[in-house]
């Protein structure tokens, strides 16, 4: 794993097996990322992706083991209970050349990982929403 401090962000790569959410709440801890936004491309594998249902305020839940291309991920940094939290979201493309995507709940690496990180240095937190039944992005409680 390396991480760069550049001009308008960090550059960070990730290694083949590292687990990827594990990976970046460490790197958040040891560089003091409170809040920003990630993207990138690479590889995963033992990725678990979910769609969530509104209505039903629930998650399809489904594991892919196999090896695949990292086409996009995104998502933002915010603080859950007092520790750095990664909200992604990831389109992957398999052997079949077919895409399939949607909330990521954990991955490993499975060739290499390519992140950009954004640092907003803003309050931004993780706080209960009953209505869409998830805890949604809050800037320091402003409405």
């Amino acid at each position: 794993m390396q991480a760069v401090k550049g001009e308008k962000g960090w550059s960070v790569r990730l290694d083949l097996d590292q687990p990827l959410f594990a990976s970046l709440e460490k790197l958040a801890s040891e560089h003091h990322w409170h809040s920003g936004f990630i993207w990138g491309l690479g590889a995963l594998k033992n990725t678990e992706l979910g769609f969530y249902h509104l209505d039903k305020k629930t998650y399809d839940r489904k594991v892919f083991a196999h090896e695949a291309e990292l086409l996009s991920l995104t998502g933002n940094l915010a603080s859950l209970d007092g520790k750095p939290f990664f909200h992604l979201h990831a389109v992957l493309g398999g052997p079949d050349f077919n895409c399939f995507g949607g909330h990521l709940f954990s991955a490993d690496i499975a060739v290499t990982c390519e992140l950009f990180f954004c640092e907003q240095n803003i309050e931004a937190h993780r706080v209960q929403n009953d209505q869409i039944g998830l805890k949604h992005l809050d800037f320091c409680g402003i409405k």
